[in-house]
């Protein structure tokens, strides 16, 4: 039942970042693609970023849930990952300082993310694969 919960609060993040790429079509006047406006690509790559990595981890989770994960440790998977996909957004979308599309510093929390993203999924894939061999030596 927790999966639910994190693939409503995903579905509103994806909201979210999906106005903000029209808002940055109608701006840059961007009607497909990006018009070679820096800001339009950072716009479309969190939007894109945020939908490539939700879709396996919610199943992932859906899956590790339906085969007896606790309650807690969904949420905190859940929690986690949402923590996750809103620090690379936040740091691609305002957290960076670029010269064009040029990036002039560390990005610190975009990496922060990505890790926490790849650390969240590396252990679902461990959680599932024990849950897989537990199941098959009943």
């Amino acid at each position: 039942m927790g999966t639910t919960l994190y693939a409503a609060f995903a579905a509103l993040i994806f909201i979210m970042l999906s106005i903000n790429v029209i808002r940055g079509r109608r701006y840059y006047h961007a009607a497909l693609g990006d018009n070679a406006a820096p800001e339009m690509m950072r716009r479309i790559r969190a939007h894109a970023n945020f939908i490539e990595y939700t879709p396996i981890f919610l199943i992932m989770l859906g899956f590790a849930e339906r085969n007896g994960i606790p309650s807690w440790a969904v949420h905190m998977f859940g929690l986690a990952f949402l923590l996750g996909r809103m620090m690379h957004a936040y740091s691609l979308l305002w957290g960076e300082q670029y010269d064009g599309s040029r990036l002039l510093a560390n990005p610190a929390w975009r990496v922060r993310g990505m890790g926490l993203t790849f650390v969240l999924l590396g252990a679902l894939s461990i959680v599932l694969i024990v849950q897989y061999i537990l199941a098959v030596q009943r």
